[in-house]
């Protein structure tokens, strides 16, 4: 672990984390893997882009429009506003790891069919666009993020926020669980989806800014 780089692990870390943005985005993200070893390939990657909401909209990245039958819908209140969408799947470099693939889902078979036609890198290390969809962002967030961004060599020096550890009481809380702390409903058949994992962790990491940073604050800290 990188010592010198920002990982905000409690809650009373979040106005700092937020205030160092200075206008920049934030992403959500979470990986899908062919196992828990760092040297198991990525199978999918799905990340989301915010502003933080000010009186003037935010723009959709060009290249990364959110779509118009995109399934997941956030408050158009919160104070985090989606401004771009990124979701691919990947196959394995190693031979399929049965025990990964009874929990994401992930075989070779699925993931050619989430592909379809699509002319994505064959592997998760060679896709540059994931980086440029990144590279602006001033903080990376997601649920038990030390293990995602094992994967990620560009996150090594950059700023992380942990939705796990800083809702921990006693011990470390599932996504599922964490969610239903915040009433936010979860289909339990979607779990364990990179896209839906991203989308339900999104939604906490809303929660959590809302309770942080009260609406009428928001603008002082922010611009």
């Amino acid at each position: 672990m990188n010592e010198n780089i920002p990982r905000y692990y409690k809650k009373t870390d979040l106005p700092h984390a937020l205030r160092e943005l200075k206008g920049r985005p934030l992403v959500v993200f979470d990986l899908e893997t062919n196992g828990l070893s760092n040297r198991s390939s990525v199978l999918s990657c799905s990340a989301f882009k915010f502003s933080i909401r000010s009186s003037v909209s935010a723009e959709i990245e060009p290249g990364f429009s959110v779509q118009p039958d995109n399934p997941f819908i956030f408050p158009e209140a919160g104070p985090l506003q989606l401004t771009g969408v990124f979701e691919r799947y990947y196959f394995s470099r190693e031979p399929e790891n049965m025990g990964a693939i009874r929990v994401n889902g992930l075989s070779e078979e699925v993931i050619r069919s989430r592909r379809g036609s699509e002319n994505w890198p064959t592997f998760f290390s060679e896709d540059k666009e994931f980086l440029d969809f990144i590279g602006e962002a001033g903080l990376f967030v997601a649920h038990n993020i030390d293990f995602d961004a094992q994967f990620v060599p560009f996150l090594f020096d950059k700023p992380l926020f942990c939705t796990m550890k800083s809702n921990s009481i006693g011990k470390y809380p599932k996504l599922a669980e964490l969610a239903r702390r915040f009433k936010i409903t979860t289909d339990g058949a979607q779990l364990h989806g990179s896209s839906y994992d991203t989308y339900i962790t999104a939604l906490v990491f809303n929660k959590m800014v809302e309770e942080a940073l009260p609406a009428s604050k928001q603008g002082e800290m922010f611009f």
